[in-house]
């Protein structure tokens, strides 16, 4: 009996913990999917233009680097 009941917890604390990790592993693949759906070629586009922005904002204030 006590075996039983035992082998029963033991089983439900393994399902939790193997459900825990399912979710966390998801989680962690939408993270990454997140982070890397912009293609690169894309992000260096995106650099240039703000750049050429920020260094036109800059001309009209008269800054000098």
């Amino acid at each position: 009996m006590i075996e039983k009941k035992w082998m029963f917890d033991m089983e439900q604390k393994i399902n939790n913990e193997m459900d825990n990790i399912s979710h966390r592993l998801t989680q962690r693949i939408m993270e990454l999917a997140d982070r890397y759906e912009t293609p690169m070629p894309q992000l260096n586009k995106d650099v240039a233009a703000l750049s050429t922005k920020v260094d036109n904002h800059l001309k009209q204030m008269n800054y000098k680097w």
